[in-house]
């Protein structure tokens, strides 16, 4: 009995969370190089995002990419109601754009609420990252890979239910806050170098965000959570007991 029971109150909470949603993408509509002699320039600064290690010298760089998210939360008010959703979860998408420097090795990426600091030049940013975003918080790594040009890769940064990362907890709440997001890509080793597609390529899409919203719950969906919560923890306890 107490089995079914149990059964019978997840299935509910599931049912109660697995709300309908609905999916925005966000094209990135400015990006940077940030080399050691600042922002590049011309046509590349902008066709290209480059995150590379201080092997390359001159053209070490961090990479950072704007997102005007305004009419994805339209359209989530607009299904939801105004204000009336969550963020349920974020990805960012890059596209390779090889070059024959592109090498293999680590990047990060990170969030910054800081949404004004030019990416143009002129511009106070400079490689390293250390100084020019203070704020900047870890979201995730990852281990680059050339593949060829043309190639999508997706990284996680938020979904749901709360991870209980700070980083990923300030990405979700800018995102139905503000207009604007604001990430960052920097190199964890020296000799990367991961050359991705601009928002002004002519071939691939720039950065994106792909952001999923789901309605907010219902009070009714809290207590099935909860009751959900405590029927499994009082599972646990009984078969640590048998």
């Amino acid at each position: 009995m107490f089995r079914s029971t149990l059964a019978i109150t997840l299935a509910s909470v599931f049912a109660a969370v697995a709300a309908p949603s609905f999916a925005a993408e966000v094209e990135a509509f400015q990006n940077a190089t940030v080399q050691p002699n600042g922002v590049r320039t011309g046509g590349s600064g902008i066709n290209f995002f480059n995150v590379e290690g201080s092997d390359f010298g001159n053209f070490s760089s961090y990479g950072v990419a704007r997102f005007d998210v305004s009419a994805a939360k339209a359209g989530f008010d607009a299904l939801y109601g105004a204000g009336n959703w969550l963020t349920a979860s974020v990805t960012l998408r890059l596209t390779q754009s090889n070059a024959a420097f592109t090498a293999d090795g680590g990047v990060a990426v990170y969030f910054t609420g800081d949404d004004a600091v030019s990416l143009v030049a002129p511009s106070p940013l400079r490689y390293p990252l250390a100084g020019d975003f203070p704020d900047a918080v870890l979201l995730t790594s990852y281990a680059f890979q050339e593949v060829s040009s043309g190639t999508v890769e997706d990284y996680s940064l938020y979904s749901l239910p709360i991870s209980g990362i700070p980083a990923a907890n300030a990405l979700a709440d800018d995102i139905r806050t503000d207009d604007t997001v604001t990430l960052i890509l920097a190199d964890t080793t020296a000799g990367v170098a991961a050359t991705y597609a601009g928002y002004n390529n002519n071939t691939y899409a720039g950065p994106t965000l792909m952001i999923l919203a789901a309605p907010v719950p219902e009070p009714e969906t809290y207590a099935l959570m909860g009751a959900g919560l405590l029927l499994v923890s009082v599972a646990r306890g009984l078969r640590r007991r048998g």
